[in-house]
């Protein structure tokens, strides 16, 4: 993230202190409501360092920080921010409840959108000869699902594999014409860690989906989309990822305009033709 609302000054900050920040960004309310010492506990650190922090980012104090954070919750009043009272009053144990969080997770996601990199991602993949896509554990239901998707466009989209040995018998043959597509959200897998680095040698676009608003991707080639999938210690479902993911494919259809109708279409074409021989 380029323009973080709380810094003052554009300074180099720590591995512990983008920690801060990534928290501050994803769960203000919460923050503004803790100590010092509470803040520290949450991100595993010291005190001293929490108030250092402070100060790199242009304040005289945590005090002087957490009401510039406050101000702009109050100016901004975004609309997740409408939730937070009823939420802190339902239990996420129960069907509702853990409906309402979802509801509130995809509203942060929505406040934290970047049309501008949806827009660069739709094009990507819709520019890209081949579409790589790499996901680890539960995401891979998000690969599997954006591979559906963007099947039924006509793209070439090929899964890879979530182990490191394998994995490189496909990156092997990435060329700068092609576009990963890499699930983090919280943390970013060492595969993909990998794919990423190899993306500064080859020129590879890639798509990220990811939880981390403020991170270390500085190659102009990698496009961040943001998901809030909830605080660190809660159960983390795939209700927002899914969402922003079938936004971008809403997204993708319109640039395709006619092209996608005519994609569509021959894929019905063909099932009817065969729809006697093979059961559906």
């Amino acid at each position: 993230m380029t323009d973080i609302y709380f810094v003052k000054s554009d300074i180099h900050f720590t591995k512990t202190e983008k920690k801060l920040i990534e928290y501050i960004i994803a769960s203000p309310q919460e923050f503004i409501r803790m100590s010092i010492g509470d803040i520290a506990r949450r991100i595993g650190t010291s005190e001293p360092t929490v108030s250092r922090f402070a100060r790199h980012c242009g304040y005289n104090d945590f005090k002087e920080l957490k009401g510039s954070v406050l101000r702009h919750l109050s100016e901004e009043n975004p609309p997740a921010g409408k939730l937070i009272s009823t939420l802190g009053n339902e239990s996420a144990s129960t069907p509702d409840g853990f409906l309402r969080r979802q509801q509130h997770c995809i509203e942060k996601t929505l406040e934290f959108l970047d049309l501008e990199s949806l827009h660069k991602a739709a094009d990507a993949l819709l520019k890209a000869e081949n579409i790589y896509i790499y996901a680890k554990g539960a995401s891979v239901s998000m690969a599997e699902l954006l591979r559906f998707r963007l099947n039924r466009f006509g793209r070439r989209v090929t899964l890879l594999p979530a182990g490191s040995s394998e994995l490189f018998e496909y990156m092997n043959f990435f060329t700068d014409k092609d576009l990963v597509v890499l699930f983090g959200f919280q943390k970013t897998p060492k595969e993909a860690a990998v794919l990423l680095d190899y993306q500064k040698r080859t020129g590879y676009q890639c798509i990220f989906f990811t939880s981390r608003l403020y991170h270390s991707l500085e190659q102009e080639s990698v496009i961040p989309l943001f998901v809030f999938r909830g605080e660190p210690s809660e159960y983390h479902s795939m209700a927002a990822p899914a969402a922003l993911l079938d936004a971008l494919v809403v997204m993708l259809g319109a640039k395709l305009g006619e092209t996608s109708s005519e994609q569509l279409d021959c894929l019905y074409q063909l099932k009817e033709h065969y729809k006697t021989e093979i059961p559906r």
